[in-house]
This record gives C-alpha cells, structure tokens and sequence, in this order.
C-alpha cells in the first residue's frame, strides 16, 4: 500500500498516461495520518513519562515510610548493594504487574470493541487485534521503565545510614 508512489513512477516511465498514486490524489489524508502518528507517539511518550514518575513517587514514599526497617537492615549486616537490589526488583515488580493489568485490559477492551460495535451489516467495524509480540516488548519496555523509575529511590535507601534510620 506504502509502495504506490514508486509503483506509479514506475508506471508513469513506461506508459504514455498520467499515473498518480493514492497518495497524490488524497495528500491531505496522507499529512492527516502522518499528524496522527505523530500525535500518538507524543503522547505515548509523555503517559511512560508520567507513568515513570508516578512508579518513582511510590518508591519515595516507601523508602520514606521504611526508613527504621531498612536501617535495622542495614544494621542486621545488610550491605548497601542488597538494599539497591531489594528496592530495584520492587520497581520490577511494580512495572511487570503493570504491564501485565494493561495487556489484559487492552484485551479485554479489543474483544468488547470488536464484539459491540458493529456496522450496518452486523460485521464488526474494524478487524483489530493485539500482536503477541507487541504485546511482550510492550510489557518488557514497561517493566524495564519500573526498574528505571527504581533507581533513585533505591540509591537513596542504600545510602541511608543504619544508626540515623533507626534513631528517626
């Protein structure tokens, strides 16, 4: 479909006619559809943005509200590397459990798309479905986002000092 243009290149060189493509002759469409990606991938890109920061509040707040229990960690003979890690598969799990509750919603809400919204002739209005493999780099790219989103506030935790936690 994307090839068009060349096709009617190709066809304008050999042929004495006037070729166009679809694109030629539907050019406001085109420029329509290629604002929409642009749109859309801004706005993916601004809620993982969003997302991200709201992963990291949540792992402030429990470094913050686990200060004690992670100097009594610490003073126990935990070494600053096991806290990162703990705080890190925290953000892991946050972003894999994520991910997993956004591919099951964009699941279910393809089969009620799909299933409820019919054309004139009772067929549905557009055939959509969820690649498995989008699916698993979408779930991947989320979970790695968790794990990023974990890294200051897992910084933080590991550098807290056992005797100022405990003492706060």
């Amino acid at each position: 479909m994307w090839a068009a243009a060349d096709l009617s290149a190709e066809l304008a060189r050999r042929y004495p006619y006037k070729v166009e493509s679809w694109q030629q002759l539907n050019a406001q469409l085109v420029s329509a559809l290629n604002a929409q990606s642009v749109s859309t991938a801004l706005i993916r890109g601004v809620v993982m943005i969003v997302v991200v920061l709201g992963i990291a509040s949540v792992l402030v707040v429990s470094v913050v509200q686990k200060r004690r229990e992670i100097g009594i960690l610490r003073a126990m003979g935990a070494t600053q590397a096991q806290v990162l890690r703990v705080f890190l598969l925290q953000g892991a799990i946050v972003g894999a459990a994520g991910s997993a509750l956004g591919v099951l919603l964009a699941v279910a809400l393809i089969w009620a798309f799909t299933t409820f919204v019919k054309g004139s002739d009772g067929l549905p209005l557009f055939s959509i479905t969820l690649a498995p493999a989008l699916a698993l780099r979408i779930a991947l790219i989320a979970t790695a986002c968790g794990v990023l989103a974990a890294v200051a506030p897992a910084r933080r935790a590991a550098a807290l000092d056992p005797a100022q936690a405990i003492r706060l």
